[in-house]
């Protein structure tokens, strides 16, 4: 800024003391003083000046206006590049980059084990394998829960045409319960493939949320906070261990989960 202003300063003079310059040196302006003879000697050197020299004088201001009006543009045109120089640099700079993705950090790591990964499944800044062992046990422990409430739910209760299907693990191959299981294996899918699918371009913690279609879209959306999130993660790890271990009760025993209490 400082350039540009002593630029305009220096034309400025220039263009004043060419001026002052022109007025010294036009014919008749500077007075008469001494003797007749003194002004008649002075006479040819006045009109020399006036004739021969006026002229450069004059031309030596008016250029010292015009290299003063360059030098101004020069500046201005050289501080202009200076600042798109330095917008161009600003803008080549690039952000730093994001910290590693951390799996510890994220839902789901509560006391008393805290972040529990002995086999180290979760790496550091990997993201996207996270994302499918997350994806697969949220999944894995829905389904669980249902089984295990299930397996207490069906030795008491039988829906209507379900009858005469044995109660258990062996539902599935006999009578009804071989159609109801094809009716819940279609379903299933067509959830999973069509409507129950990630986002993958959301973060790693809108996994599995598909809404819940139980509220009819009233009140505060249930679910959607960190610590029934991290509820619904735990509930399904236990529900894992749960269902896993009624499979092998039964299959060792025979028994269905009410049964191995022995409830009949």
């Amino acid at each position: 800024m400082g350039k540009p202003v002593t630029g305009a300063c220096l034309a400025a003079a220039a263009a004043y003391g060419s001026y002052q310059a022109a007025q010294s040196f036009v014919p008749g302006v500077a007075p008469r003083v001494g003797s007749q003879a003194a002004q008649e000697r002075a006479a040819p050197l006045r009109e020399a000046a006036t004739a021969g020299e006026a002229e450069p004088v004059v031309s030596l201001g008016f250029a010292a206006a015009a290299a003063g009006a360059v030098s101004l543009a020069a500046l201005s045109r050289s501080s202009s590049s200076r600042v798109a120089r330095r917008a161009a640099a600003a803008a080549d700079v690039e952000p730093p980059p994001p910290p590693p993705f951390a799996p510890a950090a994220q839902i789901g790591v509560t006391p008393p084990l805290g972040f529990f990964d002995p086999l180290n499944f979760s790496k550091t800044g990997d993201e996207a394998g996270f994302r499918k062992l997350r994806i697969s046990e949220i999944k894995h422990g829905r389904v669980a829960m249902m089984a295990a409430v299930g397996a207490v739910f069906q030795h008491y209760v039988q829906l209507p045409g379900f009858d005469d299907v044995p109660k258990g693990l062996w539902a599935f191959t006999s009578g009804n319960g071989t159609a109801g299981f094809a009716v819940l294996f279609i379903l299933s899918g067509v959830m999973e493939l069509v409507l129950w699918k990630d986002n993958p371009s959301k973060g790693v913690d809108a996994i599995g949320d598909y809404g819940n279609p139980a509220q009819l879209g009233l009140g505060t959306p249930l679910g959607e906070g960190a610590e029934m999130r991290s509820r619904e993660l735990n509930n399904g790890r236990a529900a894992m261990f749960a269902a896993v271990g009624i499979i092998v009760a039964e299959l060792a025993t025979g028994k269905d989960a009410m049964q191995q209490f022995g409830w009949s």
